[in-house]
C-alpha cells in the first residue's frame, strides 16, 4: 500500500446504519456512495494528495472500533460514538489545513525562486 501519493483523492466519512461509519478514499465519493450496499450518506469529504496516508492513520487510530461488513470496503467500517466522530472531523480538518499550508508554502517558494532568477538575470 502506498503511503504517499501525488494524485488528489478524497478521504470520506459515510454514515451507515445506527453508529456505523465508513472511512475510505475515492476519486469520486458520490460514485463510491452508489457502490456501497448499506445505503450510507456522505458526512464529510476532504481532498488530499496524501489521501492514502490520512485514511491509514484514521483506520489505525480507530482500529479498536473497526467492524467487518459484507461487500466492497468491508473492513473500512467503524462503530463511532459522538466523541469519536468529533475526533474524526478534527483529524480530517487538521490534515486538510496542514495539506493546504504545505501546498501554499511550496507555491510561495516557487514564486520566490522565480523572482530571484528574474532579479539576478536583470542585474
Amino acid at each position: 500500500m502506498k503511503i504517499l501519493s501525488y494524485e488528489l483523492k478524497y478521504v470520506y466519512l459515510m454514515r451507515g446504519t445506527k453508529w456505523m461509519y465508513k472511512i475510505g478514499i475515492s476519486n469520486d465519493p458520490k460514485r463510491r456512495l452508489k457502490e456501497v450496499a448499506h445505503k450510507p450518506k456522505i458526512v464529510a469529504t476532504y481532498r488530499y494528495y496524501n489521501a492514502e496516508g490520512v485514511e491509514k492513520f484514521l483506520h489505525h487510530f480507530f482500529g479498536d472500533s473497526r467492524r467487518t461488513r459484507k461487500g466492497s470496503g468491508k473492513t473500512e467500517w467503524f462503530r463511532l460514538g459522538i466523541l469519536e466522530l468529533l475526533i474524526v472531523h478534527f483529524f480530517m480538518l487538521f490534515f486538510k489545513i496542514v495539506h493546504d499550508l504545505l501546498i501554499l508554502g511550496v507555491l510561495v517558494g516557487i514564486v520566490v525562486a522565480i523572482l530571484w532568477v528574474i532579479n539576478n538575470a536583470i542585474a
